[in-house]
């Protein structure tokens, strides 16, 4: 079970972020899927559910061109899967609320996935947000 945990998470990366297919989101999230992750509440709050999810998507790949999104890290254990993604992109539309600076961003973020009857039913997202304000030039690096 854990292999078809992890590929679902596999195609969400790929398929969804790196080549922009939000239709897939309705395959692998469940219809009553809930995201409760704290820094993607403006996407959230008024779309919950998978319509936000697919949301999220597209702005985050709207934000970033040349966007690129690569599975690093996957464990699974029983219904839960973590996963490390790292992502590049070149800041060329407004991305979290700022406008475009033309500076190519990486990050690196850590999701934790639940699943349920083979769909992910929820999802937690640690995002480094200071890091990329820092590569956006709007925070002094340390």
């Amino acid at each position: 079970m854990q292999d078809a945990h992890k590929n679902v998470i596999r195609r969400l990366v790929h398929e969804v972020f790196e080549q922009g297919r939000v239709d897939v989101v309705d395959e692998l999230l469940t219809e009553d899927f809930v995201d409760h992750s704290a820094q993607h509440a403006e996407f959230f709050s008024e779309v919950p559910g998978r319509a936000g999810f697919k949301r999220m998507a597209l702005i985050a790949r709207s934000g970033l061109t040349d966007f690129e999104a690569e599975l690093d890290l996957i464990v699974g254990e029983g219904d839960l899967v973590a996963a490390r993604v790292l992502a590049a992109g070149t800041h060329t539309a407004e991305f979290m609320g700022v406008p475009p600076t033309g500076q190519r961003i990486s990050l690196s973020d850590f999701h934790f996935f639940r699943f349920r009857d083979g769909k992910v039913h929820e999802h937690w997202n640690q995002l480094n947000a200071l890091e990329i304000m820092q590569q956006l030039g709007l925070v002094p690096q340390a």
